[in-house]
């Protein structure tokens, strides 16, 4: 499992692996967090938009799609 750092809402660090004795973070699961990132309320968020996990941006380009094809 992977974990991000959070110092003032922001990543600051991801740590690869376990997360030493003594540090606290918040496990990414298969979210591509990376150093930058902000975080609030639970939720990971990049220049204002949702980090999302693989299964969700493919969830979210389907509907894209489906929403398209309904237009033509």
């Amino acid at each position: 499992m992977n974990y991000a750092i959070i110092e003032n809402d922001v990543v600051t660090n991801v740590i690869v692996g376990p997360l030493p004795d003594g540090m606290d973070g918040v496990a990414l699961g298969d979210r591509p967090v990376a150093i930058g990132d902000a975080y609030a309320d639970g939720a990971f968020t990049r220049d204002g938009a949702p980090v999302l996990t693989p299964e969700e941006r493919i969830a979210e380009l389907e509907a894209q799609i489906a929403e398209l094809k309904a237009q033509s």
